[in-house]
């Protein structure tokens, strides 16, 4: 099994998902397209790590809601427990910042502004995914405590604010600089 196909059980260990759901789901966490998913819960089902039930639909093609099973649930339980990789860093922005000596400065500023506005869209959206989440944890009568569902989930969300609050400071920074 790939990173993708954990990523999907740790969805799926959440609560149960159909295919369309779980693409959506997954994008703040991971780049990955329908034709990579799909495929991929078809051999999950197959090894038996997750099973599904047809969903009739009125006026859309039925569709089927993903559940993870206990053999899904042990293997993404041993996956949690290993050491994780280390990250793979890969933002175009990068590369430009290499070589912004080649930019106008008003260009390399529209960059960096556009990064600041998205970033700053992205903050906001995690911040109200930290109120949904503490919302989600009281529903649940959950505490913050490591074995609640929803602990794993605030700490991924605070970890990315605080990538965004980063972004932010370094795009601030950036702009300081081709001010000068």
């Amino acid at each position: 099994m790939n990173t993708l196909s954990y990523g999907l059980l740790s969805l799926l260990s959440f609560a149960p998902l159909s295919g369309y759901d779980l693409a959506q789901k997954i994008k703040p966490l991971w780049q990955a397209g329908h034709s990579q998913i799909y495929p991929l819960l078809v051999s999950m089902e197959q090894q038996g790590y997750i099973s599904y039930k047809l969903i009739k639909q009125v006026d859309k093609p039925d569709k089927k809601e993903y559940t993870i099973t206990e053999a899904g649930l042990m293997q993404l339980r041993q996956w949690v427990e290993t050491p994780a990789e280390h990250p793979v860093l890969r933002d175009e922005m990068h590369f430009k910042l290499y070589s912004l000596w080649l930019s106008e400065p008003e260009k390399a500023k529209e960059m960096l502004r556009k990064r600041e506005e998205f970033c700053m869209s992205e903050l906001n959206r995690y911040k109200d995914m930290l109120k949904g989440n503490e919302v989600l944890r009281e529903k649940r009568g959950e505490s913050h405590e490591p074995k609640a569902t929803t602990f794993g989930r605030y700490l991924l969300i605070r970890k990315r604010i605080m990538d965004m609050e980063s972004a932010l400071q370094f795009c601030k920074l950036a702009l300081e600089e081709l001010e000068s």
